[in-house]
């Protein structure tokens, strides 16, 4: 329903944009790139690992790239997209908004899901600085709790389980075995270390 509500209604994608998203491969931005997809967009994915990147190739993402070995994000987003990116998913904040406002189109629209890259810090990040591109690019911003369309749920719901019966969403879940190993599977799930949704069964 984050991707779902975050993509349509903050991000208001239209069929021809180019859309990136950053964890792509994590619950949220896997099933925000392939429901860009469905809406006839060209999707931009990065994550953290090249397994991640090979499984966001597999569910249909365009382009994908592993952050952490590219000696430029910089340049590794201008290679995937050099007209630029028309929505911006943002699960990460941090540097990765900062170096991707900058390559923003004109007008174009940015949803705040999440600051990853911030949650651990123990200092105040210093920036990203975006007052610039955000003017002179005219660019919309906004953050956004998906709990906002609460009496939207069900429309939300039957839509994903339609496009997932059809197979135009796929999904993977990252499944811990046992209550106890439940601290441990939240670590790893803020290191970025599970693939799709972290579940913990007990």
């Amino acid at each position: 329903l984050t991707a779902y509500f975050g993509l349509l209604e903050v991000c208001k994608m239209k069929p021809g944009e180019t859309v990136l998203v950053n964890a792509a491969a994590g619950a949220v931005g896997s099933v925000v790139g392939q429901l860009a997809k469905i809406g006839g967009c060209r999707v931009v994915g990065c994550a953290g690992s090249d397994d991640k990147v090979a499984y966001l190739k597999k569910i249909g993402f365009d382009e994908a790239f592993n952050y952490k070995t590219v000696k430029s994000l910089d340049e590794a987003l201008h290679k995937a997209s050099p007209d630029g990116y028309d929505c911006f998913f943002d699960n990460v904040g941090g540097e990765f908004a900062s170096v991707a406002i900058n390559q923003m189109k004109k007008y174009g629209r940015i949803a705040v899901c999440g600051a990853i890259s911030q949650y651990n810090d123990s200092v105040p990040q210093k920036g990203p600085y975006v007052q610039l591109p955000m003017i002179f690019k005219e660019l919309q911003m906004e953050g956004f709790i998906v709990s906002r369309w609460n009496n939207r749920r069900k429309e939300g719901l039957q839509a994903l389980l339609k496009w997932v019966m059809e197979g135009k969403v796929k999904y993977h879940e990252h499944v811990t075995e046992r209550f106890e190993n439940m601290p441990m599977a939240f670590i790893g799930m803020l290191k970025g270390e599970n693939l799709g949704k972290a579940v913990v069964k007990v």
